[in-house]
């Protein structure tokens, strides 16, 4: 009895060993990019421990980096039936609407989304539900419900607790409301979601949101706005020796001069941001560059930032 008492104790410790190799491996992983690598490690856990939450929530989320999203989703429902916190029931169902998600069905994440939000709000927590209205009004917006997208992040601001999440909110709104025509709201809102990144946020923040005003101008055909505000932040990102964002910033620039109808100004900015591109090996960067070098003039309204 004494040598099975032992063993008992040996075999739990063997367990327990191996589910915190299994979870650490996995989230390991996922902060350094590889999934596939996530993914073993995590059901590695899962087996040494197959009641253990956070094992189920690394798989979870590495096999939805992978688009395994039958796997992912599993994984995260056996997560969310063995939370005992409200909190651990909120993450659980945020992230299986994020799944439905990117499997791309959104009718079925906001349900998800929703469930989680009513219970943020139960548990009065603010912060969750913040996360939840964005990603309601983010399902609504990918499914073509601009004005119901806008009313969530509308609710969402109102509870932004720092300057980042109001950038954030304000960023949504505006977006919201350039897709439903109402320009000056988007160029007002985008404007604010910029003087806050510039106070708050990091540089990738702050250059987006310049990068993201001046697309919003273009839309609104308020071409002169966009040229003044890509102009002074591409004196700023060259002064910083951002070879990224200034490419992003004179291929949005070209897109402006195209719209106008300034053919040659918009080749100028057009060549310099391919050749930006290039150099940097932002492939993506540089196909959307190619693409709307092909779109005739004064049709660069839109697309993406």
């Amino acid at each position: 009895m004494k040598f099975k008492h032992c063993l008992l104790i040996v075999l739990a410790i063997a367990a327990n060993s191996a589910l915190a190799d299994g979870v650490d491996g996995c989230s390991r992983a996922l902060e350094a990019g590889d999934a596939g690598k996530a993914v073993v490690q995590a059901r590695e856990a899962v087996r040494a421990a197959p009641n253990k939450r956070d094992a189920y929530l690394c798989l979870g989320r590495a096999a939805g980096e992978l688009n395994q999203h039958e796997e992912a989703l599993t994984a995260l429902q056996a997560a969310e039936k063995l939370s005992t916190q409200p909190v651990e029931r909120i993450v659980a169902l945020t992230l299986i609407g994020n799944q439905y998600r990117e499997a791309k069905n959104t009718s079925q994440a906001i349900v998800y989304y929703r469930n989680s939000l009513e219970i943020a709000r139960a548990e009065k927590n603010p912060g969750f539900e913040l996360i939840n209205l964005n990603q309601i009004g983010s399902a609504l917006e990918e499914s073509g419900d601009a004005a119901g997208a806008l009313e969530q992040y509308q609710l969402g601001l109102k509870l932004a607790a720092n300057d980042n999440e109001r950038a954030d909110s304000h960023g949504r709104i505006a977006a919201a409301n350039s897709l439903l025509g109402q320009h000056d709201k988007a160029i007002e809102h985008q404007l604010k979601a910029m003087l806050f990144e510039e106070r708050a946020g990091d540089f990738n923040h702050y250059a987006h949101a310049n990068i993201e005003l001046g697309r919003v101008c273009l839309v609104a055909q308020r071409y002169a706005d966009a040229e003044k505000w890509l102009g002074k932040f591409l004196g700023t990102i060259t002064e910083a020796g951002d070879s990224y964002w200034q490419a992003k910033a004179r291929y949005m620039l070209a897109r402006v001069k195209s719209a106008k109808g300034a053919g040659n100004e918009a080749k100028e900015q057009f060549t310099l941001a391919r050749n930006m591109a290039s150099k940097l090996g932002a492939e993506q960067l540089l196909k959307e560059i190619i693409a709307a070098e092909s779109v005739p003039s004064t049709t660069q309204q839109g697309g993406p930032p």
